[in-house]
Parts: structure tokens; sequence; C-alpha cells
């Protein structure tokens, strides 16, 4: 015990002298400032060591900072995809819409130069083969649809009412193999009738006669004979003559001015003579 007692009392001393020096300090750093050098260069000192202490800290924010950027950017650029998909399927469907907009636009234009009313119809299903060549739509008894009413679109005279019920019709194109127009050629006024013969790119008129006044390029319209069509309506164009010199008959090949194959909207011609076609 004799031993232990001069080492607490030394213990006890130096730490009174200890806590003396660090209140004489502060009150002269206090009333002076003179420690101000002092503490610079031992913060100099220790800025390196309070990096290196820090350093794992600011390294896991840095990494959470970056994978939670990349992922906000990943999921970002999934959003705008698939936002630039939508965005360009909205495009394309606006694209179809303002070309059927225009389409309708061009009908309902030339109808109003025509005398006869008309209405306008779309097509529900298409039946072309080289035996049969039918349309469709989407209009009957209850719009005003009748038995042999012309059909055309803004190009020309694509066929007519074969059957019809309150709320569709059917209409057998001029391609039909089973259906004939007559027709009167504008140039020279001669008149003929024009066969489908199962292609919706080719109309033929047979037995000519050789002498009759006819080139390529020619334009073919409705006679008005026989009461099933209207007059004057675009039927089709001349691409080719085949003359049978033995016989003394042309054969002529005529392309079709209606779009047979792609046309989506129609108008239903119904004459203004309060007459019903045969």
């Amino acid at each position: 015990m004799n031993q232990l007692h001069p080492r607490e009392q030394n213990t006890s001393i130096r730490t009174l002298f200890l806590v003396s020096l660090c209140v004489v300090l502060m009150f002269v750093d206090q009333r002076f400032n003179h420690l101000e050098v002092v503490r610079s260069n031992i913060s100099l000192v220790l800025a390196p060591l309070r990096y290196l202490v820090s350093l794992p800290v600011i390294t896991v924010d840095w990494a959470n900072e970056w994978l939670s950027s990349h992922t906000d950017i990943l999921n970002e650029n999934v959003v705008l995809k698939a936002d630039g998909r939508i965005l360009n399927a909205r495009l394309q469907k606006m694209q179809v819409l303002q070309a059927e907009n225009t389409r309708l636009r061009n009908m309902l234009g030339s109808s109003r130069k025509l005398a006869d009313q008309v209405i306008v119809a779309e097509l529900l299903s298409v039946d072309q083969n080289p035996y049969r060549q039918l349309i469709e739509i989407n209009k009957g008894t209850n719009d005003g649809v009748a038995l042999g009413h012309a059909v055309i679109d803004d190009f020309g005279i694509m066929g007519q009412v074969i059957h019809v019920n309150q709320y569709t019709s059917t209409t057998i194109l001029i391609s039909d193999p089973e259906h004939a127009i007559p027709v009167q050629f504008i140039r020279s006024g001669t008149r003929s009738v024009a066969f489908g013969n199962g292609s919706v790119d080719q109309l033929e008129l047979r037995y000519l006669p050789a002498t009759a006044d006819i080139e390529v390029g020619d334009e073919l319209v409705t006679s008005g004979l026989g009461g099933r069509f209207p007059a004057d309506y675009p039927v089709a164009k001349v691409i080719s003559i085949a003359k049978d010199l033995t016989r003394g008959f042309v054969t002529v090949l005529a392309k079709p001015l209606a779009r047979l194959d792609s046309s989506r909207e129609v108008l239903v011609v119904k004459p203004n003579n309060g007459i019903t076609p045969e």
C-alpha cells in the first residue's frame, strides 16, 4: 500500500497540471487568439486522416447514389421507350385516319357535283376470287339502300347492290365474271358493254366493229342504258386493243378506275328520279 500511494499522488498532480494547462491555453486563445496558427497547422495535418476516416462512408454514399441514379435512368429509359412506341402507334393511326379523312373528303366532294343522292358506307367483308367478286357494306334498307343501287368510290363505279337486308348489303363488283355494265367512250361516243373477267384490273369489251374509233387511253363512262347505272359515271380506261381481222371484230381490255381491291369507304348512289332500279 505504501508503494501505491506515491503513484496515485503523481497521477493526481499530473492530471491537475494538464487541466490547468488546458484552462490557461483556452484563456489565452480566447483573449489573444495566439493559437490560431497552431490550430490551423494541426487541422492541416489531420485533414488526410479525417478524409481517410470518412472515405468508407463517402464511398458507400456515392455507390448508393450511382446505383440509384443508374436504376432511375434504366427505368426512365424503359418508360421513354414504351412512350415512344405508343406515340409511334398513335402517329401511324393518325396517318391512317388522315388518309381516310382525305378519301372521304374526296368522295363527298365528288358527290356534291352529282345530281344523285349518296349514302356513305364502309366495307365489312370481301369475297374475291376468279369466279366471284363480291363485297359487303354496312348499310341496308334502314339507311335507304335498295336492290340495284350503284356503288362507287372516289374514282369510279365499283358495282351494284344485289342483296340487301336491314343493316348490310351485298354488292357485285364490275369485275365479276357474271357482271356486265353498259358504257360509252367519252372521246368518240361509241357505246358498248364492259364484261368482268374475274380480274380486278381488267374489263372486256367484246365484238366491237373493227372500224370503231377506239384508242388506248380512251376513258369509259356509264351510258345510262338499261336503267341500272346512272349515266356519266367513270368506269374504266382502255389499256389494250386486239383486232380479229378474220371476223372483223375488236376486243378491248380496260382497267377499272375504281379501286376494287383497296377501297374501304364507298358511296351508294340513290337516283333522284324516284324510280327504284330494276
